[in-house]
């Protein structure tokens, strides 16, 4: 990137220089996947897990990696598409060759070459042959895997939107799979908490104890705030350290919102950023965001919107339902609380981590908090 680029990206992944610390998670995803064990990484959303996997897949030498975001996948049939495509198209240039070889070797799938209207670049296609099954297509796949020179490792994105889908047997056609592979390793990630550790930890589910858990966590201050201050001298620019602790602590150290905060700081040009500017830029970040979340507040039940407040202006709260926490918010009676707070962590407005409850979206933390 160039020295005036803005080095605190929101999307996508530009190389080690600006991707922050990860260096003991990379580590452990290299030595699992070396040692032929899968793993499951696990983080609330928003934490950097998909930052996480570009990086550790980016410049891979000794294996052929592939990303697959489930994320907008909304049935059985999507996400094997979505796994073939990935696939195939990360294993060379799709050109005639290619594509008469993978016919070749997975009959129950159909390929097709087109331009992409917009980059005008070759555009793969795929579909599954009417009236074949899904797992033949996917059995398919992992035995031409399985034949490639180089190890294949698949990480599966937001994996946990398969609980979602109408075919009730994807962990198990998925499970039967992945046992018999020794070509092909698989990362799973997912920012759902309840819903990933309920595929990987019930005993009663295909995939218990399946994998090496990974709990991802917010980056530490240090780190964070070294390579912050890095980038701003290498931009020819200064910024106090005490502004850059405050920024990170106002944060959460949550990937995003210590991205995007600093990003705004950035993008004011100031050469010299001092505790004004730190303040500034969060005053005008909250009143930008008032409007979608006053919508936010007016879609929730009065009592829900209540237990929301009063966690925000706690900051984390252990035991919302204890007399103490609800008689000094002034809160409904337990039963509704305790109702509301299954409202709210299943809408994933509120998450659970370390024992303590906390308001997932960190802007909207505190601007319940300040309201």
């Amino acid at each position: 990137m160039e020295e005036d680029d803005n080095p605190f990206l929101l999307q996508g992944y530009a190389g080690a220089g600006t991707f922050c610390d990860r260096a003991g998670e990379t580590a452990a995803l290299r030595e699992a996947m070396a040692n032929q064990r899968n793993v499951t990484i696990i983080s609330l959303r928003r934490l950097g897990k998909t930052a996480l996997l570009r990086h550790f897949f980016a410049n891979q030498r000794k294996f052929t990696p592939v990303f697959v975001d489930l994320y907008r996948t909304t049935d059985q049939q999507g996400m094997v598409l979505r796994i073939v495509q990935e696939a195939v198209r990360t294993l060379g240039k799709p050109t005639g060759s290619l594509l008469r070889e993978v016919a070749q070797a997975m009959r129950s799938m159909e390929f097709s070459l087109g331009i992409d209207a917009i980059t005008g670049m070759p555009e793969l296609g795929v579909s599954i042959r009417p009236g074949k099954p899904q797992v033949v297509a996917l059995d398919e796949l992992f035995r031409y895997l399985e034949r490639q020179r180089k190890p294949v490792v698949i990480a599966l994105d937001e994996f946990q939107q398969i609980t979602g889908y109408p075919e009730r047997n994807t962990e198990a056609l998925l499970r039967e799979q992945v046992q018999k592979l020794r070509n092909v390793q698989f990362i799973f990630s997912g920012s759902d908490r309840r819903m990933m550790q309920a595929i990987f930890a019930d005993g009663k589910r295909p995939f218990f104890q399946a994998t090496e858990p990974m709990y991802l966590g917010p980056i530490p201050e240090d780190a964070y705030t070294e390579f912050i201050q890095r980038h701003f001298k290498a931009g020819r620019r200064r910024i106090d350290q005490a502004v850059v602790r405050d920024g990170l602590a106002w944060c959460r150290r949550h990937t995003y919102y210590v991205q995007y905060l600093f990003n705004r700081i950035w993008s004011t040009g100031n050469r010299q950023v001092g505790p004004a500017d730190l303040e500034r830029t969060k005053a005008s970040i909250l009143k930008e965001r008032a409007p979608e979340y006053m919508t936010l507040q007016r879609l929730l039940s009065p009592n829900q919107a209540a237990l929301l407040t009063a966690i925000a202006k706690e900051g984390g709260v252990k035991a919302p339902t204890a007399m103490q926490f609800v008689q000094k918010h002034r809160l409904s009676a337990l039963s509704t609380v305790r109702q509301s707070l299954g409202v709210l962590v299943e809408k994933e407005l509120v998450y659970q981590a370390e024992g303590a409850y906390g308001v997932t979206d960190v802007f909207l933390g505190h601007w319940l908090a300040e309201a």
